[in-house]
């Protein structure tokens, strides 16, 4: 066999991550302004209450959509590679066959479901949002399947693809939901525009699969059964289901039970914006990670702690300067974006980033995870969350309202990371290396972004339309000095990122040509 030359693999390695992230921050971003987009003009077009009413029935939506996907999207990703990796057209059809009768079997099970159980759903949370919810329940298909699909263009490495066809399907649904709405169209019809949006992002998604399936030639193997492939799913769901449960918000119930929908619209408004903001930054390295796991998964405890420790690096990196501007700019963006209406949501965001930006301290638990193959202990302690912050919410929330929401989502942080931490330890503590030192690095290169603050204090008394860009031009002045700190703390040196120097990539190349030391 021939011998394959370690620079060029690891070459190679490089050019496939750093594109794999790069078209991932062009997915999230496009991703992120298509909802802002959307919740900018709704918030314009609804009572406060009915934009509550939305904004709660989308976060329980979310988490149906996840459960109706049955684990399909782990299967897809984890079959799809190796079956197109030897060329076998027809496993391919048949392993999306399975899946898609699998989550269309769940899918219609969990509509009637919920259209059965309107009158309980009405009873308990004591508002009018169930049938609202069965209707998207049922109009729900097209986004599971842009869901499952999505993970299918990430095992074939097409992020690409998403980057662009995403904002054009955002663009569409909020075309749809401004038209449906100026033509006397309720709640119900937002959510007929999304169903319409998502499905014709999962008819491009399937036509992009498609056409990379009929491209394989190779020689028939054995096909995926269904044993096999349920079997692996429900692995993947309990812990599918407890994180989505965490995602469900108990804060946003108990809010509507106790406050009200437009405590909720505050606090939900207060809370997604800051959470897709980080959720941004765990995501620039999945493509990364999908990448070494379908090559061969290393267990080598040497190889992980280098994944660990290079997935901090990426955190500190970017989540140090997300914390210190993202403090000062969300609040007047929330009141430029959704109006003085929603100003409690503007007090809320800062300190609901803080504590996102706590939690990805636990972030590369999930690496090890996956390769030690410990999701019965990571379940654990995800149901030692949701328990924790159900009745952390119950009795704050009755007492405090908006505000006890918000700390109980700190407490919750707090025994997250603990509990994670302590697992960690437990069970592989020789891969539990994080970089300090280049994390304090990283957090003294963001201190330019104090101007920002500084900009803040001494202009409270402009409308907001004014403020904003004032901030704006501060924290771009706050960026060119970053941008000369991190050469100056070297933290994009070779010893620092040796994989990122390997790759190929223009955008990379050019990057490191003005911010990483010069090499002498």
């Amino acid at each position: 066999m021939a011998s394959v030359d370690p620079r060029r693999e690891i070459a190679g390695l490089a050019d496939r991550t750093t594109a794999l992230v790069g078209w991932t921050i062009a997915w999230r971003a496009t991703s992120a302004i298509a909802t802002l987009a959307l919740g900018a003009v709704l918030v314009r077009q609804l009572p406060t209450s009915e934009y509550g009413r939305y904004t709660r029935v989308l976060s329980v939506l979310v988490y149906i959509a996840l459960l109706a996907t049955f684990g399909q999207d782990q299967g897809l990703l984890r079959y799809l590679p190796e079956i197109l990796g030897r060329g076998d057209r027809a496993a391919a059809h048949d392993l999306l066959r399975k899946s898609a009768i699998a989550v269309v079997a769940v899918w219609a099970l969990t509509s009637l479901f919920v259209f059965a159980l309107r009158p309980v759903i009405d009873a308990v949370l004591h508002a009018h949002v169930a049938d609202l919810l069965a209707l998207g329940t049922v109009l729900l298909l097209g986004g599971i399947a842009a869901g499952v699909l999505s993970f299918a263009l990430v095992a074939i490495y097409d992020m690409r693809s998403q980057a662009f066809a995403t904002p054009i399907a955002g663009a569409l649904t909020l075309a749809l939901a401004v038209l449906f709405l100026r033509r006397g169209g309720q709640l119900g019809s937002v959510l007929l525009a999304g169903a319409i949006g998502q499905s014709t992002l999962a008819a491009f998604y399937l036509w992009v699969l498609l056409r990379r399936i009929r491209r394989a030639e190779g020689i028939a193997g054995d096909r995926v059964g269904w044993r096999r492939l349920l079997v692996y799913a429900s692995g993947w769901l309990p812990s599918l289901l407890i994180a989505s449960a965490v995602g469900l918000q108990f804060e946003s119930l108990f809010l509507l039970r106790f406050s009200g929908p437009t405590t909720v619209a505050f606090y939900d408004t207060g809370y997604n914006i800051p959470q897709r903001l980080v959720a941004l930054i765990p995501s620039l390295l999945t493509g990364a990670w999908v990448v070494g796991t379908l090559e061969g998964a290393h267990r080598e405890a040497g190889r992980l702690r280098a994944a660990v420790i290079a997935f901090y690096k990426g955190i500190f990196l970017v989540a140090c300067p997300l914390l210190v501007a993202g403090g000062a700019l969300l609040g007047p963006l929330i009141l430029v974006l959704y109006t003085t209406r929603l100003a409690p949501a503007a007090e809320v965001a800062p300190i609901m980033l803080a504590f996102f930006v706590a939690a990805l301290l636990v972030t590369p638990w999930g690496l090890v995870v996956r390769v030690r193959e410990l999701a019965w202990l990571n379940a654990l302690v995800s149901i030692a969350q949701v328990g924790f912050a159900a009745v952390a919410d119950l009795w704050l929330i009755q007492r405090f309202g908006l505000w006890g929401a918000v700390a109980a989502v700190g407490l919750t942080t707090g025994l997250t990371i603990a509990l994670s931490f302590a697992a960690w330890h437990w069970v592989d503590g020789s891969s539990l290396r994080i970089p300090w030192g280049y994390g304090i690095r990283c957090l003294a290169a963001s201190a330019p972004y104090g101007l920002i603050y500084l900009v803040a204090l001494v202009t409270p008394h402009l409308r907001s339309s004014l403020r904003l860009p004032l901030l704006l031009v501060a924290a771009a002045l706050a960026t060119l000095v970053w941008f000369y700190l991190v050469r100056a703390f070297r933290l994009l040196a070779r010893e620092e990122v040796p994989l990122l120097h390997e790759s190929n990539q223009r955008p990379v190349r050019l990057a490191l040509r003005y911010l990483a030391p010069s090499e002498r």
